[in-house]
């Protein structure tokens, strides 16, 4: 490789580190968790029971996605967090459908649910209910977020990092 073309590649690669956002990517994600999980929640209430998991594989595509295109993430540290954040996407979406089952059977305040017996039972609630198929579907959502968080790079980015890489 030419001195200026390693030159041009080692500037590519340091344009491209500099414009990723883990903060953003960070943010964004959580709050794709909580929308997701909300509407994982409100769809188990509609649809009635757990025929609705594989909404948790989508939740969790959707948080590697957003982290991608709002991260603008190259590196391993989007995948971490990605996944991080699609495990706890499942507990999450369990713990809102079984609030919002809570709040509608008890026609209770959805403010008396953070009192703190009824905080500890649905707690114990959420980890007590998952089976084999919840937990293949939250292994899903995993793989899905990891896969996604990361954006593709060109043929060109993949030499100029791997350049700036072997410096």
């Amino acid at each position: 490789m030419k001195p200026e073309e390693k030159q041009r590649n080692i500037e590519l690669a340091e344009a491209l580190l500099k414009e990723q956002a883990l903060g953003v990517a960070m943010v964004s994600g959580v709050i794709t968790m909580i929308l997701g999980s909300g509407i994982y929640a409100v769809a188990a209430l509609v649809v009635g029971g757990d025929s609705v998991s594989v909404l948790v594989i989508a939740i969790g595509a959707a948080i590697g996605l957003s982290m991608q295109y709002l991260g603008r993430g190259i590196t391993t540290d989007f995948t971490v967090v990605a996944s991080l954040i699609a495990a706890l996407s499942y507990p999450v979406a369990k713990f809102f459908t079984i609030a919002l089952y809570t709040v509608k059977l008890d026609r209770i305040p959805v403010t008396d649910l953070f009192n703190s017996g009824r905080m500890v039972s649905l707690v114990n609630w959420v980890l007590s209910g998952l089976g084999l198929v919840d937990l293949i579907f939250w292994l899903g959502a995993i793989i899905a977020a990891a896969f996604l968080a990361k954006r593709r790079l060109s043929i060109d980015e993949g030499q100029a990092i791997r350049t700036y890489e072997r410096r």
